[in-house]
Parts: C-alpha cells; structure tokens; sequence
C-alpha cells in the first residue's frame, strides 16, 4: 500500500515539475544600452515584450529548424547593428557645444604659444625634439587662427 502512495506522490510530483518549465515564462526587454535582454521575471521600469514558448513536439528537421534559429540569430544582430548604429550617430547639442568650447580652448592654446615661443620645440614622427622653421610656425599660427575661427564662435 506503501508503494502505491509512493508511485501517485512519485508520479503526482514529476507532473507538477513538468507543468511548472512548460509554464515558463520570458520576457524581452532592452537595457540602458540598449542590449536585449531576456529574462523570466518583467522588468519594473521599462516596457518589454511577453515571448509566448510554444511546449510541444519540435520540429521533424532538423536542418529547418537550424535555418529557422540562423535566421532569428541574423535578425537579432541586424537590429544590435542598427541601435549601435544609430546611437554612434545621436549626439545632442550640448555634446556638440562642449566638443565646440574644447577645441577652441585648444585653438586659443595654440595660438598663443606659437605666437608667444618662437624657439618651440615640437616632436617629428619619430620623436625627436626639432624646431620649426618660421615658414613652418606662421603656418601653425595661421591654422590656429582658422580653429579659433571655426570654433569659437
């Protein structure tokens, strides 16, 4: 009699355990980064997506089912390539007015020490220290004036 409650229990709880993983559930959602995720519990903060897990018999070839998963892997990467993409792209303007400000601080620089040291010491590709020609510093000058033009506004 021992038994046979055993076997029920046995059996009463592998069908539970079963019922439970088929029962999963996922949930697609992009970070901060904007990487997908994929998670079994929702995020709190953000909108995400419920993925539906169809439990059943899988598909009867197997090379199908490869192109199937080759082509949701290529998907996935289009769409990671497209957001990277377009955050590379999205700069605000105040990214913009600080890239501004920063190079004509550097430009300002510039001018005044090719203006102030006419004895400069610069370092050629292979790091020596050599002096510039005056031919050479009226053109940094000159192009340091052209960046104060173009910067600072």
């Amino acid at each position: 009699m021992v038994i046979q409650y055993l076997r029920y229990g046995c059996l009463f709880i592998s069908l539970f355990l079963c019922a439970s993983i088929a029962a999963a559930e996922i949930f697609k959602w992009k970070d901060d980064n904007l990487v997908t995720q994929f998670t079994q519990q929702p995020p709190h903060d953000r909108p995400y997506e419920h993925i539906a897990i169809r439990v059943g018999k899988p598909s009867s070839d197997p090379k199908i089912a490869q192109q199937q998963i080759d082509e949701l892997i290529k998907q996935q990467e289009a769409e990671e390539k497209l957001i990277a993409d377009q955050n590379k792209k999205i700069i605000t303007e105040a990214d913009k007015e600080k890239l501004f400000e920063e190079n004509c601080r550097i430009a300002q620089d510039n001018l005044i020490a090719y203006q102030n040291n006419p004895g400069r010491r610069m370092l050629d590709e292979e790091g020596n220290a050599i002096r510039l020609t005056e031919e050479e510093r009226q053109q940094k000058i000159q192009e340091a004036q052209e960046n104060i033009d173009k910067y600072c506004k």
